[in-house]
């Protein structure tokens, strides 16, 4: 005897399993293992400079994209938007004297040279289209104090270097900040691929306009960061609005 049904019928029984699996999402993603971008500025020459840890991986050795299928996260929570993305929390911005005791904080050093107004700032110049970027505050990247409680004044997981419409540039408070990057699972396309991004670290007024030295020379620093696709990314590409697509297309028969 042959019956036969309709996907979505089917497509129910999948999304109770989902569901259930779902019940209980993954935590937030921590910055761990982190590596990090040390910016310094030297009183001398007036000059920024980042020293990239991440060269401690080994020459062509890149922090690699976590996979983070559809309904790995909350969607409610703000770290949802990586829902769907190979992402990254690993690089992050440092003073690389703030553990220093011979060290001055970065900022005290900036508005020593240029000013009380003087800021840091940080400029995406260049970057592949399909790397999104999130201000992520904290190890879980929820606020400072590293707790899973949501602070509202801080904005978290909101786009920054461009992303959903987002200004290219980015004012630094001087603090450890583990921006999060994501590429979706669409965009991954090749085994292995890289994603890269160009930063200009420069001195700037309180809206984002460069302050030069009094020799009309710039201050600034070029950073390129780089990020690496895990080796075979559409194996876990595929969630469940995907697999219920697929059901919805066609007659199951039995």
């Amino acid at each position: 005897m042959k019956s036969s049904f309709r996907a979505p019928a089917l497509a129910v029984a999948i999304l109770g399993t989902l569901a259930s699996v779902h019940a209980q999402y993954s935590n937030p993603p921590t910055w761990s293992p982190m590596t990090m971008l040390n910016v310094s500025f030297d009183t001398a020459t007036l000059k920024l400079d980042v020293v990239d840890q991440a060269t401690k991986m080994g020459v062509g050795v890149y922090p690699v994209l976590t996979l983070a299928p559809l309904g790995t996260y909350d969607p409610a929570q703000p770290w949802g938007v990586l829902n769907g993305t190979g992402y990254s929390r690993r690089l992050g911005w440092d003073d690389v004297n703030k553990n220093q005791t011979d060290g001055t904080a970065i900022l005290d050093e900036i508005h020593t040279t240029y000013g009380a107004t003087a800021n840091l700032w940080i400029e995406s110049i260049a970057q592949d289209s399909a790397l999104q970027c999130y201000l992520a505050i904290g190890r879980y990247g929820v606020n400072a104090d590293n707790t899973t409680t949501v602070d509202p004044a801080i904005n978290v997981y909101s786009g920054i270097f461009g992303t959903a419409g987002s200004s290219t540039r980015w004012q630094w408070d001087g603090k450890m900040d583990h921006n999060t990057y994501a590429v979706s699972l669409s965009d991954i396309t090749t085994p292995g691929q890289l994603f890269s991004a160009t930063y200009k670290v420069y001195v700037g007024d309180a809206v984002g306009n460069e302050i030069l030295n009094p020799d009309l020379s710039s201050a600034s620093t070029l950073e390129i960061w780089t990020w690496q696709a895990v080796p075979e990314p559409t194996t876990l590409s595929l969630g469940a609005m995907g697999i219920i697509g697929l059901l919805a297309s066609r007659k199951i028969k039995s």
